[in-house]
C-alpha cells in the first residue's frame, strides 16, 4: 500500500517545468464554501502566478503570501485519479472572513489546469472536526484568467 502511495505521488522528470506560459498571470474566481458552519457562502479569490511558481494574492479578506504552485501527483496518480495535477500552498495574513471574524494561517488549493482555467478546491488550516472557532474552511473553486 505504501508503494502504491509513493508511486501515485511520484512526479514527472525534473526537467519538465511545473508552470507553463499559459498558467502565468492573474487568475480570479469565487470559491463556494461547503462547510455548514460558515454564514458566508462565497469567498472571492484572486491570485498572481509567476513563471517560477511563486503565487501571491487575496483569499477572501486575507492576503496570500509565500505561495507556491507545485505538482501534486505523478503519472500513476493521474491514471488512478488520485489528487489533482497541481497545488498552491501558502500563508494567509489577516482575517479570511471579516464578517464572521474567521482567520486562518495557511491555505492549500488543489487544482487541475484545463488550459483556460484552474478547477479544484480550497482548504485552510484548522481543526478537522472543528467549527468556526478552529475548523478548516473548505470550498469548491474555479479560477478564470483575470480581466484587466
Amino acid at each position: 500500500m505504501a508503494l502504491l502511495a509513493l508511486l501515485a505521488t511520484t512526479s514527472s522528470p525534473a526537467a519538465e517545468p511545473v508552470v507553463t506560459s499559459t498558467m502565468v498571470g492573474a487568475w480570479e474566481g469565487t470559491a463556494h464554501i461547503i462547510v455548514n458552519w460558515c454564514q458566508q457562502t462565497n469567498l472571492p479569490v484572486r491570485v498572481e502566478v509567476q513563471s517560477n511558481g511563486d503565487v501571491s494574492g487575496q483569499i477572501g479578506d486575507a492576503v496570500l503570501s509565500k505561495g507556491h504552485l507545485r505538482k501534486n501527483r505523478g503519472w500513476l496518480g493521474r491514471k488512478l485519479n488520485v489528487k489533482t495535477d497541481y497545488i498552491i500552498e501558502g500563508r494567509l495574513t489577516g482575517t479570511l472572513l471579516a464578517g464572521e471574524s474567521i482567520s486562518r494561517s495557511a491555505v492549500k488549493i488543489p487544482l487541475n489546469f484545463t488550459g483556460t482555467s484552474f478547477v479544484g478546491g480550497l482548504h485552510t488550516s484548522g481543526c478537522k472536526l472543528g467549527a468556526e472557532g478552529c475548523g478548516i474552511v473548505s470550498a469548491r473553486l474555479t479560477l478564470q484568467r483575470a480581466r484587466g
